[in-house]
């Protein structure tokens, strides 16, 4: 490890998650994620897709998506698909905590 810098400054530190890098969720974003928290056990209708999803399901259900792994402890997302009359796909998702107390 190099120090690059050992003055002091008055700063204050950025929102964490703000320089994440890597590819970044498109579906289950942290809004989304922070909505769901506030509200578990409620459905939301969270995107539409054109098709089926099957890896971002799966990684959602299986809290392995990067933006909510820490929360595997604390509960998990159930997420439905379902056809609309337009023929896409509506996605919903619900958070339900382990502990609903």
């Amino acid at each position: 490890m190099t120090i690059k810098e050992t003055k002091i400054v008055r700063a204050i530190p950025p929102a964490a998650g703000i320089n994440r890098s890597g590819k970044q969720p498109q579906l289950l974003t942290d809004d989304k994620v922070r909505t769901l928290l506030s509200t578990p056990h409620e459905w939301y209708k969270i995107g539409v897709t054109t098709n089926w999803i099957s890896g971002v399901k799966s990684n959602i259900e299986n809290m392995t998506q990067k933006n909510i792994e820490h929360l595997a402890e604390k509960g998990n997302f159930k997420v439905k698909q379902r056809k609309n009359k337009q023929g896409d796909i509506d996605i919903y998702c619900k958070y339900v905590p382990n502990n609903p107390f």
